[in-house]
């Protein structure tokens, strides 16, 4: 809580300050969710969820900037996001993945019902990115933001491959949806 309220004095608006506490429970009660729900087994032996991994979660909210977060919506967005990378890339099958995306929806409905997270975890290819980086604007421009939309995100990191393949040894990579994903966690 210190850390996130110093963190929130730091050009954030007032909204997004009122959300610390429920952020922290959110957080609290999706890692107690998720390390209820995906235990350590032979096959999946890395499903071991501790401290660490809350931590972070707050280390990756931690990055923000107040200038790009200006509602709290947006923030708790942000907070999906990290969780997903923290807990969701751990998962190794789409069953537990699935599974994961209803935690994390439940947990958000519960402590943040007026944000409308279904356009996030729609089945179909309409659902929105849920996907923040460093170069939501562009390669050069280093400022954590959400990206809006796949083709802009596909055009920016195509544009840092070619850029890349000028002066090194060309790497033909294939930058589909899961592919953008990865690199921007």
């Amino acid at each position: 809580q210190t850390f996130l309220e110093g963190h929130f004095n730091n050009g954030f608006s007032q909204k997004v300050m009122g959300t610390v506490s429920d952020l922290i429970r959110a957080t609290l009660d999706l890692h107690k969710a998720v390390s209820e729900n995906f235990r350590k087994t032979a096959a999946n032996f890395h499903y071991e969820f501790n401290i660490r991994h809350l931590s972070n979660v707050f280390q990756g909210l931690l990055v923000s900037e107040g200038e790009q977060f200006p509602t709290a919506e947006k923030f708790v967005w942000l907070w999906l996001h990290e969780s997903e990378r923290v807990y969701w890339d751990r998962l190794v099958s789409p069953e537990d993945q699935g599974k994961y995306n209803v935690i994390a929806q439940a947990q958000c409905k519960k402590v943040f019902p007026s944000f409308p997270v279904v356009r996030y975890y729609a089945d179909t290819d309409k659902a929105e990115p849920l996907v923040f980086c460093h170069f939501a604007e562009s390669i050069l421009e280093q400022q954590y933001d959400q990206i809006t939309d796949y083709a802009d995100m596909s055009h920016i990191l195509e544009g840092a491959l070619a850029e890349y393949n000028e002066t090194n040894a060309t790497m033909d990579l294939v930058l589909f949806k899961d592919a953008m994903c990865h690199v921007a966690r």
